[in-house]
């Protein structure tokens, strides 16, 4: 089957080819992807900003959804010609971390394919043939670009798991980005009782559309505004939805005794986190890393999109064609926009 393909060729530059992708074989399904969605980490290779994380030309994408156009023999009879379908990861099954039940930390992950000499994970092109037990049926009536969020709405699930969310506990979400807002209605779901900072009016207001209370520490001190909020025990938990000195900062100014925080998002260049063992000893605080997610993860993701637990509609900023692809990373990387969805019909 020929296929475009968006490809990341350097610096702020991309390019549409064509690749012949290959038929469904055992245990694989074919899907017709409608939409991919432009991630961080897919914009900010295009930028620069993560030189090295990838070589390049790379064939990028993983926030895809799609219709299943094609089965090849041994796909289980859940999986039906023309099902809407996102796609998860998978691990090997075989390293360590995945026999110890952290497949989110697999170390030979499957998911990358190599067409005419060209390797990547394909997201990006109008067709994709892949192992059948990495697609998630999706809601029909969902639209594409939001069952796209099945990826990263699963790495928000898999850090709130990590954090051991409790009942009733008070939440700061520092950031009211794409993921931030993620972050903050999953963190609703598990329990919380949740507080979103953000400095930018337009996302201070979606926020608040979505039901968050929040405060501005570009125009309120955030120390007392939390401590009115949640009391002066100061916060339970914070999840850090923006990777910067600053923001690691003020989390651990409001955080109280035995208070957790998650560090979801990475920042370039590596921001500081200036915090001594003594403190971290004597107030008893818990500092987590999170990255990527395990089937459980995905499972739970797609019942959350599926039946609008977690809503998304609202950060998808532009729907942009597969031939201007240039653009869409351009919008993409604009500070302040949200996802941009890359439609390949």
């Amino acid at each position: 089957m020929k296929t475009k393909t968006v490809l990341i060729t350097g610096t702020r530059q991309v390019e549409v080819k064509e690749f012949d992708m290959p038929e469904p074989g055992y245990g694989e399904a074919m899907v017709k992807i409608h939409t991919c969605n432009i991630c961080t980490t897919d914009w900010q290779l295009w930028t620069g900003a993560r030189a090295g994380r990838a070589k390049l030309p790379t064939a990028q994408g993983h926030e895809m959804a799609g219709e299943i156009v094609a089965l090849g023999p041994g796909v289980p009879a859940d999986l039906q010609i023309g099902d809407h379908v996102a796609f998860g990861h998978e691990g090997c099954g075989q390293c360590y971390y995945c026999k110890i039940g952290k497949e989110a930390r697999c170390q030979n992950r499957i998911g990358r394919l190599t067409l005419d000499g060209q390797s990547g994970s394909f997201g990006m092109s109008q067709y994709l043939t892949v192992k059948a037990s990495r697609l998630y049926k999706m809601n029909p009536d969902l639209p594409y670009e939001e069952a796209g969020y099945l990826e990263p709405l699963a790495t928000a699930i898999h850090g709130c798991r990590r954090l051991r969310i409790e009942p009733g506990e008070d939440l700061l979400v520092i950031g009211a980005g794409n993921l931030g807002l993620v972050n903050a209605q999953v963190a609703r779901a598990f329990g919380a009782r949740v507080l979103v900072s953000e400095i930018q009016d337009e996302r201070v207001k979606l926020a608040q559309e979505l039901g968050f209370d929040t405060v501005n520490p570009a125009k309120e001190d955030i120390v007392e505004f939390t401590k009115k909020w949640a009391g002066e025990k100061g916060m339970d938990s914070v999840i850090l939805a923006v990777g910067a000195t600053k923001a690691n900062e003020q989390a651990l100014q409001v955080i109280g005794l035995t208070g957790k925080v998650l560090f979801f998002a990475a920042g370039y260049p590596a921001p500081e986190l200036k915090v001594d063992s003594n403190t971290i000893h004597y107030r008893e605080w818990e500092l987590i890393g999170t990255m990527s997610a395990a089937p459980e993860d995905f499972m739970l993701s797609a019942k959350f999109l599926n039946t609008g637990v977690v809503k998304v509609g609202k950060l998808i900023s532009y729907r942009v064609p597969i031939d201007e692809a240039q653009r869409a990373f351009e919008l993409a990387a604009t500070p302040g926009n949200y996802r941009v969805a890359l439609k390949m019909w």
